[in-house]
């Protein structure tokens, strides 16, 4: 059946807005939009909100439309328990004892809803509980209904920013950590074997970061957020930023740039701190896990060398989660994740997924809202009498033509596939080889990107080694055109004349050296090296 879906994603400083449109087996995103929610004064603080999605909607009709939205991870309390049976029922009636233990609020004021999660032990179920106050879904849905929105669905951004991983994501079975750093809180996920299994939202966001710079110029939030987003500031070195003369365009002084660029860094430090503290106590639940990669998304997603610093401290891969790519927008990238997952969640587990709009928030969908589907079940009711009457006809004509069609194809499977015996279902096994080709090509081209290529990068760095046996590798990170290479050397001289000759060729913009002597004859090296120029913007491909 078709369907027209609107998803949206309230967050603190901006709403944005997905419409898709469902087919019998795919969809189609229509459109993608974004409004900043931007106060006035006096304002409540939900009319900015409002007036943000009345913007939204100016251009569109909801009218026929299935509205979804999630409630901000900051309103929910989640939290994981393990029960020593797996039956549904006997879960569901053990839920309000549990809550009672494991919320700090009476049930009586909650609205609940749990979802199954993978267990590392066969011998017990695992959930997911989630809760929030009443009056936090009575005020979400208002704000919808007041732009005559009635949404069927409230879920969790968690379950949103997974099941967009689970969309793209062309690696099976891997361990990872979703981080969407967002204006007032950051979203982590732990994924393992392509199963969500811990999830928790962190109070950190680039909102700090915005009332530091607020304080500093004496302006407001939303001229703060637009001289940040300006300023392009580069997290790896502070001197980098200096050399770019990007604040004295903004009007900003050194001293005020260097805090502006302390408060960041500080903020991924305490990132990192939260992050830490996340995996331990997954640790303790599920057990130790090892990690593939970090995938980012969300605003703070943009900064540049915001990978690096999270790869450095936690000793992982960083990248972006994957996202449209290819698309030549960055701000679709990192902020349309959740609203996509939104309506992924939606289509994939309308069952199994948490959702609020529980007990007095249940929408109607009796009534008026079935009236809509009567003339398309009239419709689809004909369609099934001529269906079956072509697959009768069909039926009779394939009996006399099958022989002859099969052999046809397997001619020309043979002949194109140079093929030696024919397939006994030459359809399938050319498909089959066509995405074999596929999978290597995207291997490809995740290691040779066009416009940054990674081998490129490689050989002009190990064309200057120094031919010194006594020179020896450690460890070797490349992350957004920063290589970050540790090992040792007999000599501090071996390693400033590998650097000195780097610096000799021209296509580095830096080359930051550390060293440290741990005994004798051996000096413990660390090179930070950054490319030059700008990155040439890679073509837009269509999928």
């Amino acid at each position: 059946m078709f369907e027209n879906i609107t998803a949206l994603d309230i967050g603190s400083s901006s709403v944005r807005m997905l419409t898709a449109r469902t087919g019998l087996r795919n969809f189609q995103v229509t459109g993608l939009s974004i409004e900043d929610v931007i106060p006035e004064e006096g304002d409540s603080p939900t009319e900015a909100v409002r007036r943000a999605i009345e913007r939204l909607l100016a251009d569109s009709d909801p009218g026929n439309r299935t509205i979804l939205c999630n409630l901000p991870m900051e309103r929910a309390i989640v939290r994981n328990i393990a029960f020593p049976f797996s039956d549904v029922e006997k879960i569901s009636a053990a839920i309000p004892y549990e809550a009672e233990e494991n919320l700090p609020f009476s049930i009586d004021e909650l609205i609940m809803d749990f979802q199954a999660l993978k267990s590392p032990r066969t011998e017990e179920a695992r959930i997911m509980l989630a809760a929030t106050p009443i009056e936090a879904v009575r005020e979400h849905v208002t704000i919808l209904a007041d732009s005559g929105l009635r949404p069927i669905r409230m879920g969790l951004e968690a379950n949103a920013l997974f099941e967009c991983y689970r969309y793209f994501n062309r690696i099976p079975g891997e361990n990872i950590i979703q981080v969407d750093i967002g204006h007032e809180k950051t979203v982590l996920n732990v994924v393992g074997e392509g199963e969500l299994l811990y999830t928790r939202c962190i109070s950190l966001g680039l909102g700090t970061v915005h009332r530091e710079i607020a304080s500093i110029n004496h302006t407001g939030m939303r001229e703060a957020r637009l001289l940040f987003e300006s300023l392009n500031l580069d997290l790896t070195s502070i001197e980098n930023n200096y050399q770019r003369d990007f604040h004295k365009t903004l009007g900003l002084t050194r001293p005020r740039l260097k805090k502006i660029y302390d408060r960041t860094v500080s903020l991924v430090e305490e990132l990192v701190e939260q992050i830490l503290l996340t995996l331990r106590a997954f640790t303790v639940e599920y057990g130790a896990l090892e990690f593939g990669r970090i995938l980012i998304s969300g605003g703070g997603a943009n900064l540049a060398g915001i990978g690096h610093l999270l790869s450095r401290e936690l000793e992982l891969p960083v990248a972006s989660l994957p996202f449209l790519q290819g698309y030549p927008e960055q701000a679709i990238q990192t902020q349309f994740p959740i609203v996509f997952g939104t309506m992924l969640s939606y289509l994939n587990s309308r069952r199994q997924a948490v959702n609020f709009l529980k007990g007095e928030f249940v929408p109607d969908l009796a009534g008026g809202s079935r009236r809509i589907y009567y003339l398309a079940a009239l419709f689809l009711g004909l369609a099934g009498i001529l269906l079956l009457a072509n697959l009768a006809v069909s039926s009779f004509l394939g009996y006399r033509t099958g022989a002859q069609y099969q052999r046809e194809i397997n001619e020309r499977y043979m002949r194109y596939f140079h093929a030696r015996q024919p397939a006994e279902d030459p359809i399938k096994a050319a498909a089959a080889m066509l995405n074999e080709e596929k999978k290597q090509l995207d291997t490809i081209d995740a290691l040779v990107q066009p416009g940054d290529r990674v081998i490129d990068l490689m050989t002009d760095i190990t064309e200057k080694f120094p031919g010194d046996p006594d020179f020896q590798l450690s460890n070797m990170v490349v992350n957004e055109g920063i290589v970050r290479i540790d090992g040792q050397v007999s000599s501090s001289r071996i390693i400033d004349d590998f650097k000195n000759r780097l610096l000799e060729t021209g296509k580095f913009g830096s080359v930051d050296l550390n060293t440290n002597i741990s005994r004798k004859n051996e000096i413990g090296f660390s090179l930070v090296i950054k490319q030059s120029g700008k990155k040439t913007p890679p073509k837009e491909r269509m999928e």
